[in-house]
């Protein structure tokens, strides 16, 4: 009798808890009324491994990219590029000095053409205007540098969002808070009414912390993307 009893008090336990769980995640789906994407490895496809593979067949020259400009403090984490503090060609400049002058044309080339082996996924670009749609506010949030802006941009994407805040206009970065601030303040935005959507780990956490429905997408995964849209039922019918 006993433990029929402790059976019946966890099963109306977990009920609860599932109860509350559906209730929020229900909740939040009521509330979105924006979207917020990253672009790099989200809209923008940018694998550096498959970058370098099409840029050079040269293992040599691979392994010079990544440790002189991909593993650099112009290119990484609170790259001093995509802040807006210094040009293209100071980076390249940088990079020079810093390997002593031994590959210059080859740094020159990789900063300058890196680019033309990304590309846009047109399918995250389609899912976009079936946001639109559906009455959904679409913004960007990007860490970017004005080159890959002006590639970007070829695909139309900046026409057609509602907004977007980019690191090097505004010399601030992702994951610090003060770039995500200027999107809500710009743009008049609720935190809670947005989902922001981001392939890195530290952009999300801060995302969430201010409030944001913040969720992580797999790098160039458009289904990862779906899975999402999916779960916070931001389309009827079929993707």
């Amino acid at each position: 009798m006993i433990i029929k009893k402790q059976k019946q008090t966890k099963l109306k336990f977990f009920n609860e808890i599932k109860k509350v769980v559906i209730q929020k995640v229900v909740g939040e789906m009521n509330m979105i009324k924006n979207i917020i994407f990253d672009i790099g490895n989200v809209i923008l496809n940018f694998n550096i491994n498959e970058v370098l593979q099409k840029f050079t067949s040269n293992e040599v020259e691979k392994e010079f990219i990544l440790k002189n400009i991909i593993n650099s403090p112009e290119w990484l984490g609170n790259a001093l590029i995509d802040t807006g503090y210094i040009s293209r060609e100071n980076a390249i400049e940088i990079v020079k000095d810093r390997t002593n002058h031994c590959n210059d044309k080859l740094i020159v080339d990789f900063w300058k053409n890196y680019n033309d082996f990304a590309q846009v996924n047109t399918k995250v670009l389609n899912l976009i205007q079936k946001l639109k749609d559906n009455n959904y506010k679409i913004y960007l949030l990007s860490n970017i540098n004005p080159y890959t802006f002006e590639f970007v941009n070829k695909s139309g994407l900046f026409d057609f969002v509602d907004g977007y805040v980019l690191s090097y206009q505004e010399h601030k970065i992702k994951p610090y808070k003060a770039i995500y601030n200027v999107l809500l303040k710009r743009y008049s935005l609720i935190p809670d009414e947005c989902i922001f959507l981001d392939d890195n780990q530290n952009n999300i956490e801060t995302g969430n912390s201010m409030g944001i429905i913040s969720k992580k997408v797999e790098p160039d995964d458009y289904y990862s993307i779906i899975k999402i849209i999916k779960e916070f039922n931001l389309i009827q019918g079929e993707i």
